[in-house]
């Protein structure tokens, strides 16, 4: 098995970073010719996705995700600092994030990995597909595995 893990740095929330040349350079360094490739974060309020990277599309997820289902506006009992488990606590900048739309976003979006075939040295991507990390919080550094098994 070969593995990497690399720093994400995100900007803002619904920040979308593809890793897609990131895979393939990991790939060819390692001369990973046939098996698997998987992406993992070890973050709660990240995914990663496989799907088109289109602007029009980035904005009817977010909206139909963010505005439709899971608005940051709505009430959260993981926003109830009064009741949350004080062991999931995590403060930025001296204040805890109220960040429950974060995590249900995250669950609809459905994923902290993706595994990929490779064969012949190459990720079986479709023509339109790229690797996505979405940044369902605030910007922070983010930590990514790329974990190979195969051959």
């Amino acid at each position: 098995m070969k593995t990497k893990k690399i720093n994400v740095k995100t900007v803002k929330f619904f920040d979308i970073i593809c890793l897609t040349d990131k895979v393939k350079t990991f790939l060819q360094e390692n001369n990973c010719q046939n098996g698997l490739i998987n992406i993992f974060t070890r973050h709660t309020t990240v995914a990663i996705r496989i799907n088109e990277k289109e602007d029009g599309f980035f904005k009817d997820l977010k909206r139909v995700v963010f505005n439709d289902i899971a608005n940051p506006e709505d009430d959260y009992h993981h926003n109830d600092l009064e009741t949350r488990d004080p062991a999931t606590l995590c403060p930025i900048n001296g204040e805890e994030c109220l960040n429950g739309h974060s995590h249900v976003g995250q669950m609809i979006m459905g994923a902290t990995s993706e595994t990929i075939p490779v064969l012949g040295g190459e990720i079986q991507l479709g023509r339109w597909q790229e690797i996505l990390l979405w940044e369902l919080d605030h910007g922070r550094d983010r930590k990514v595995i790329f974990s190979f098994v195969g051959e």
